[in-house]
């Protein structure tokens, strides 16, 4: 995070100087300009802006996925203010009125239910742990009554917002993917990420909806302190062999906390795969490099953690709700 500060500091520095330009202002360098000699040899600015090509690609990723949360934030504010005003109200009268004094809390139903779904991930008693569930619960419940309000706020109110992204070149080929049309949506993805297990249902939402408009790609993207998930990416890969690459995709986030080796073979044969060629498979590692050219593919595009999505090259980053990517997908389909 410094060093990006450091990077952004210099970035606005330099389009301050930029905007009070004076004699000392640096002239503008082609690619043929010599940024550096050695020993006589020359580094050209084309060399160094291609050798720095990627890394200035996040930057600007970074700076504009800071710049659209902020505006988020902003138009959220107004449209609040707007909508309290109406009713009379000041704007945190208003949200109380909408969420808070609507939400109701979490039964010991609820409680034990999120806990006996992620027992084999939570290590410690449920007494022990049942308060924290139901702060997560309610804490949950009214992210998700606020997004609902916003939604509806932001689309009464016809916002729409005019800054440009930027938009990442992915190498997808060889990638899984199901659906076609205008939008693309790749997904950088963990098996053993707990987000990218909550998320799912919003991506079959996504592709039940825009059925005929959209196509979807799978990208592997298993991070390093989740020791299974490397392997599970792999053997999906083998499941796909034998032409079904999704219905394993699928089978795994629903297992997600049991996909040891041992566990990969019998999801397979749960589905009825030939048991033989996927063992054989999955013990030779033949799909290794494949998830390993996945992964490059995600550093290269920006991607440092899951799930990362890309719609038509724009990044969401994170599990963010329906609303988030309906918003983007309408806004590329209305292009």
């Amino acid at each position: 995070m410094k060093r990006f500060l450091a990077v952004a500091t210099a970035a606005v520095m330099a389009c301050a100087a930029l905007t009070s330009c004076s004699k000392s202002c640096p002239q503008s360098q082609d690619d043929k300009t010599t940024a550096a000699t050695i020993n006589g040899e020359v580094i050209t600015m084309g060399d160094l802006n291609k050798a720095s090509k990627d890394r200035l690609a996040k930057v600007e990723t970074q700076i504009y996925q800071i710049k659209k949360s902020v505006l988020d934030s902003l138009v959220e504010d107004r449209i609040i203010a707007a909508e309290a005003k109406k009713k009379g109200l000041s704007p945190e009268e208003y949200i109380n009125q909408e969420i808070e004094s609507k939400s109701t809390p979490p039964t010991d139903e609820e409680v034990k239910a999120l806990y006996d779904a992620r027992k084999g991930t939570m290590n410690q008693p449920f007494d022990e742990v049942k308060d924290q569930i139901r702060n997560y619960l309610a804490m949950n419940r009214k992210a998700r009554a606020r997004a609902e309000l916003l939604t509806k706020l932001r689309s009464d109110a016809n916002v729409k917002i005019d800054i440009n992204p930027p938009r990442a070149t992915i190498d997808i080929s060889g990638a899984p993917e199901m659906g076609s049309g205008k939008i693309t949506l790749v997904e950088f993805s963990d098996y053993q990420c707990p987000f990218c297990q909550r998320v799912r249902q919003t991506i079959w939402k996504l592709m039940e909806e825009y059925d005929g408009k959209i196509k979807y790609v799978f990208m592997d993207f298993p991070l390093s302190f989740h020791k299974d998930a490397k392997k599970a990416h792999e053997a999906t890969h083998c499941a796909g062999d034998q032409g079904k690459y999704f219905e394993y995709n699928k089978k795994i986030f629903e297992n997600q906390s049991k996909i040891g080796v041992a566990d990969l073979k019998n999801l397979a044969k749960e589905l009825g795969l030939d048991t033989a060629k996927f063992d054989e498979c999955l013990d030779s590692g033949k799909n290794a490099a494949m998830v390993e050219k996945s992964i490059a593919a995600g550093i290269q595009a920006g991607v440092n953690g899951t799930p990362a999505f890309f719609i038509n090259g724009i990044m969401i980053s994170g599990a963010q709700p329906y609303a988030s990517f309906k918003e983007l997908i309408d806004s590329e389909l209305s292009r």
